[in-house]
């Protein structure tokens, strides 16, 4: 398995959707509750379905109903349903997951998602979450980063530490480089830099360090 998009209940734009979708033809699908309500509008049809259902309409779930994957959740429940889909994700031992949906909407859900990113690195498993204005992906010592401007999703790139402390973060290709820097969770230091060259390399010898591709 390669590629696994989870399009979860969030705020989800519908030509980013559109793009994923063509662009990663042989994915893996999976919706996730109200995530199907935006899987609707393009009559895609998911591998597997997973949630409590509570935010999904009527007219929705029935479109889904004779779907043979489904996981139904109950509303009492220890995770939420997009940490319920990243659980089965990682079952499938893809290369590469793309969270759709976890951002917008609550905040407390949003900073739940983005411990998520940990749980897929740690597995090895890369990871991002996208939607309009930004790219979401976290690095450790294990996963440094190469940001081509080729590919480059929004003008502005952010590093901000996911772990109380980040050592040894390196940065060229950069307006703003480092070397060997440290940084604490409490610091704004490596808020919107942007890419000089054709690439940019990020790394870190110690931490979590969050990396945005941020657009207005």
């Amino acid at each position: 398995m390669d590629d696994v998009i989870i399009v979860s209940g969030g705020s989800i734009d519908k030509e980013v959707l559109n793009s994923i979708i063509n662009e990663y033809k042989n994915a893996y699908i999976i919706g996730v509750d109200r995530g199907l309500e935006a899987l609707s509008g393009y009559d895609i049809n998911p591998q597997l379905i997973i949630g409590d259902f509570d935010s999904v309409s009527d007219k929705v779930r029935r479109n889904y109903e004779a779907c043979d994957n489904i996981i139904a959740l109950n509303t009492d429940k220890d995770y939420t349903d997009t940490h319920v889909a990243v659980e089965k994700a990682l079952e499938l031992k893809p290369e590469h997951i793309i969270i759709l949906g976890a951002t917008g909407g609550r905040l407390d859900h949003f900073l739940g998602n983005l411990n998520l990113l940990k749980i897929c690195l740690d597995k090895d498993v890369s990871t991002e979450i996208i939607d309009r204005q930004n790219r979401i992906r976290l690095i450790n010592e294990k996963k440094e980063l190469i940001i081509r401007r080729k590919a480059l999703y929004g003008k502005y790139i952010s590093i901000i530490p996911f772990s109380d402390v980040v050592s040894g973060i390196t940065l060229s290709g950069f307006k703003y480089n480092l070397s060997g820097a440290v940084l604490n969770k409490d610091e704004t230091l490596g808020v919107s830099n942007e890419l000089v060259k054709e690439e940019g390399l990020i790394k870190v010898s110690n931490g979590y360090l969050l990396v945005l591709e941020t657009k207005d």
